[in-house]
């Protein structure tokens, strides 16, 4: 399935997303494209807040992100055993000024992402930022990669950065 266009305009709202929180759900091959999605934090374009054993696979995200705390290309923030896997985002993520800015996930807590990649830009003057993950305490990370040249992210431990030319 798949959902075009989608805008969302919220600057003063948390967890924005097309889902913006989500518990214990499976959320299976579903595509949001060409997307704008504005918020305050905890922003992605798929869903802003998954938590608690939430599943996303076979998804994709295109478009724009962009919020000031907590902002991914797919997901803001992934919180206790959230599993993402055979995902992608072509989003570009902007963080402003605020912590956990990531391509792919602004920041993952006690979760999984496998088989997933990120290729949009990644902008915040932020040091909390990260070209597939803003952030991460206690999470797995396997076979996930991010696009170091158009991410513009050089950072290490949360995916695997490679160049244009290895991504494809």
């Amino acid at each position: 399935y798949s959902i075009s266009g989608l805008t969302i305009n919220r600057t003063q709202t948390s967890k924005v997303g097309l889902f913006g929180t989500t518990t214990g759900a499976t959320i299976r091959n579903l595509g949001v494209t060409n997307d704008n999605i504005t918020g305050n934090e905890w922003v992605g374009s798929l869903v802003g807040f998954a938590q608690s054993y939430t599943t996303i696979d076979n998804c994709s995200v295109s478009g724009s992100v962009a919020s000031t705390y907590i902002t991914g290309g797919l997901v803001g923030y992934a919180y206790t055993n959230t599993i993402i896997r055979n995902s992608y985002s072509t989003a570009s993520v902007n963080g402003g000024t605020g912590n956990h800015t990531g391509g792919f996930v602004g920041f993952i807590y006690r979760s999984t992402i496998q088989n997933s990649y990120s290729t949009g830009s990644v902008v915040t003057s932020s040091s909390g930022r990260g070209g597939l993950v803003g952030g991460t305490i206690s999470t797995t990370i396997n076979n996930s990669f991010y696009d170091a040249t158009t991410s513009g992210q050089s950072d290490t431990g949360k995916g695997i950065g490679k160049t244009t030319a290895e991504m494809k």
